[in-house]
């Protein structure tokens, strides 16, 4: 026991220092650094996100009891208390994994007062709060735990194992219950039950997080973090799924809708005229414009979407996971029709290269609207409001790229035509989304 218990220790420092060493590569390679097109200064930039985005707002498709949540904030206290608190060189000597354990107690402690502040629907949001909670928690207690238990690294890949079989089976096992009435809220419960739990199977699958004798101890605490988040998540989903069932006032069966109404927008998707590959010159070719590299880029920052949400669909659709076919499906009907939009803006040139920054921000402005006028007409928990919350994060993101481009110093030359692009196709999908739901919901009741 003592020789393993110093190879441990060897492991750990060794690991430490290989974690000291890390150097952030590819500094140079930032979106706005391409030279060929017009382009900006990061003061330009600075103009460009000026008014705020609607909020992002995740629709809640069940909300649970709060004894659930309760017992979820149970097991993160459990996880801490056996933290040491504070952490000491004494301790731990290695300034590395100390660090490496206090952020990991820290972000536990947040996302705990996360969820223990969530009430009314919040408590869906807080009960999966709790799973993040309690995934940082064990990375804590299993780090500090591994730099003198040797028997650890077999208790979490026998976890490992065991978590990833129960989340198989039980995604292997949905059982669609659904209502007239909660039709629309029932496929937004299995979409969500699916997409976690498939989250779960695949992180446990991946050797990046498997652990071995040749582990550091901060390897070590990183795998039991994900096994708990995975046994979190499996309970999270008994309970909302339970929950779901309790509610509705006359379950029934609802897999033959799901798989008709899955097919159906199968079927729109085969028929659709997509390219399959950058270089499907016919496809282009078709489009009735002069067109550069730079304004193919934008039409292909309005088609890539559209091809993963089509690949989402068979995928998920040869896998059985009806919830999740049904969620792409929906985003195959947005995209696709955002694309036509983009496609059609190009053909009359309301949509080209931008020359001033002021083109840029108007494009800007323009999604911010559309967003801000779709929210008013999705307001149900559903797959479609779902949609927009993650077309909402994508404004997001864009707008954080532009910010990070107006970081730098003022006369920096920076490109913001992938922005642009990226602007031009949200402000489409916002626009679209309302039919693209409305056609979605007339094959989902007529299944």
């Amino acid at each position: 026991m003592t020789g393993r218990r110093g190879r441990h220790r060897r492991q750990f420092l060794a690991g430490c220092a290989a974690i000291g060493g890390v150097t952030v590569a590819g500094c140079n390679g930032f979106p706005w650094s391409d030279d060929t097109g017009p382009t900006f200064t990061a003061a330009d930039a600075a103009t460009v996100v000026t008014d705020p985005a609607p909020p992002i707002e995740w629709p809640v498709p069940v909300v649970p009891a709060a004894s659930a949540v309760e017992e979820g904030l149970e097991r993160v206290d459990a996880l801490l208390a056996d933290v040491p608190d504070p952490l000491d060189a004494e301790t731990v000597p290695n300034g590395v994994v100390r660090e490496e354990i206090r952020d990991s107690r820290d972000s536990a402690r947040e996302h705990r007062a996360e969820a223990a502040a969530a009430t009314g629907d919040g408590l869906y949001h807080g009960l999966r709060a709790t799973r993040d909670a309690r995934e940082t928690a064990r990375s804590a207690r299993a780090t500090f735990a591994a730099i003198d238990d040797d028997r650890l690294v077999e208790i979490v890949r026998d976890e490992r194992r065991e978590v990833r079989s129960i989340a198989r089976d039980q995604l292997e096992s949905v059982a669609y219950r659904g209502s007239e009435d909660r039709l629309l809220r029932s496929a937004l419960v299995y979409a969500r039950l699916e997409s976690d739990l498939e989250r779960v199977t695949t992180r446990l699958g991946d050797r990046r997080w498997d652990v071995g004798p040749d582990s550091t101890v901060v390897d070590i605490g990183t795998g039991a973090g994900a096994v708990e988040f995975g046994a979190a998540t499996t309970a999270v989903w008994d309970h909302l799924d339970e929950r779901h069932r309790d509610r509705l006032a006359e379950p029934a069966d609802v897999t033959g809708v799901f798989d008709a109404a899955l097919e159906a927008s199968a079927e729109r998707v085969d028929a659709a005229a997509l390219p399959v590959r950058r270089d499907a010159r016919d496809w282009l070719d078709d489009i009735d414009a002069d067109l550069d590299d730079r304004l193919e880029q934008v039409l292909w920052r309005a088609i890539d979407p559209v091809s993963s949400a089509k690949t989402g669909l068979r995928t998920a659709s040869d896998s059985g996971q009806l919830g999740r076919g049904l969620h792409e499906a929906v985003r195959f009907e947005q995209r696709y029709r955002a694309l036509e939009r983009v496609r059609d803006g190009v053909e009359d040139e309301t949509v080209a290269v931008p020359e001033t920054i002021d083109e840029i921000r108007a494009a800007r402005t323009a999604a911010v609207d559309a967003a801000a006028s779709v929210r008013e007409s999705l307001t149900e928990p559903s797959l479609g409001r779902f949609v927009l919350a993650e077309t909402l994060r994508s404004l997001e993101w864009t707008d954080d790229r532009v910010r990070r481009a107006a970081d730098n110093d003022a006369e920096t030359v920076v490109s913001l035509v992938d922005e642009y692009g990226e602007y031009t196709r949200l402000r489409a999908q916002f626009e679209v989304l309302p039919d693209a739901v409305a056609a979605f919901r007339t094959r989902l009741r007529s299944a």
